[in-house]
């Protein structure tokens, strides 16, 4: 499966890992690139030592091509650009604020700029702030997200026509089914964040993960800020699984993240904890048998 944005990115399937704040360590995003995808470091609570250190770990665990999420508004945004050029990234997504500010310094540098964006008009300030790709995300999607409320399936489709930059789908997706969705809707490829979190090789802990896979499309919600909104499990769903599991509460005090951490609704679609490679192999197995037999239901 070999299309635009594998190509740009020298990947083998198009699949990213989203940028998971606090969750995004090297040793997840090592592991979705050494599976043919694009690992991601989610450096948005980390300062450039930080994510300098995350950098030259994640290259002991890979070969293969990986990046950075940068969310514009972080305060260490300059100190995590000026880290990304000095230890030679060649792809960075930015979030959560204008691409304008970053965009030329990061090209000089012959780094590929992708953009996250909740609708088409601001997918079209990204594509006018000169980045080579956008990352249309719905409000499926876990963690931060637009007060648009916008799910995947109608936005993708309107930011494909209304840019000309490659545009890469997120929110909701988690098997071959959604892979194969996000191509016919005009995407070049997908970007995940919450099924890549149940996997062996993310370093949260292990009673997060049991909770992602008990968790059913309903046991999420939205916290509406000022700004922005934040998907996370429901309270009433975190109790419970700590009153039926209560073996999991010392794991989660060592897991100080875990009450706030943010999980999308695509959690209904986990059904176990795996590697990071199966996951990625079923999907390209998955959708290569779906896509032939969309036009057959045509006929």
């Amino acid at each position: 499966m070999s299309n635009v944005i594998c190509e740009a990115l020298g990947i083998r399937y198009p699949i990213i890992l989203g940028g998971l704040a606090r969750v995004g360590t090297a040793s997840l995003a090592a592991a979705v690139s050494n599976a043919g995808g694009l690992g991601l470091l989610g450096a948005g609570s980390w300062n450039g030592v930080e994510l300098r250190d995350q950098i030259r770990r994640a290259r002991e665990l890979t070969g293969q091509p990986f990046g950075v999420n940068v969310p514009v508004r972080s305060d260490y945004a300059e100190e995590l650009i000026e880290t990304v050029i000095a230890e030679g990234i060649k792809a960075v997504a930015t979030s959560a604020g204008n691409p304008r500010r970053f965009t030329s310094r990061l090209q000089e540098h012959n780094i590929f700029v992708m953009h996250v964006v909740p609708t088409s008009s601001y997918a079209v300030v990204a594509e006018e702030a000169g980045v080579n790709a956008v990352v249309a995300e719905g409000v499926e999607s876990g963690g931060m997200t637009s007060l648009e409320e916008i799910s995947t399936f109608v936005l993708v489709p309107q930011v494909v026509d209304a840019v000309k930059c490659p545009v890469i789908a997120a929110g909701g997706i988690g098997d071959g089914r959604g892979l194969a969705a996000a191509l016919a809707l005009g995407a070049v490829g997908v970007q995940m964040g919450t099924a890549f979190m149940a996997t062996e090789e993310c370093e949260i802990s292990r009673a997060f993960k049991e909770m992602m896979v008990r968790a059913v499309e309903t046991d999420t919600r939205l916290f509406r800020r000022d700004r922005s909104s934040r998907r996370t499990f429901k309270e009433d769903f975190f109790q419970a699984a700590l009153k039926d599991w209560p073996n999991l509460l010392s794991d989660l005090k060592r897991d100080p993240d875990a009450s706030f951490r943010g999980a999308g609704q695509v959690a209904g679609l986990v059904s176990e904890i795996q590697p990071v490679k199966e996951i990625i192999e079923r999907m390209i197995r998955e959708a290569r048998e779906i896509l032939p037999g969309i036009s057959e239901k045509l006929s």
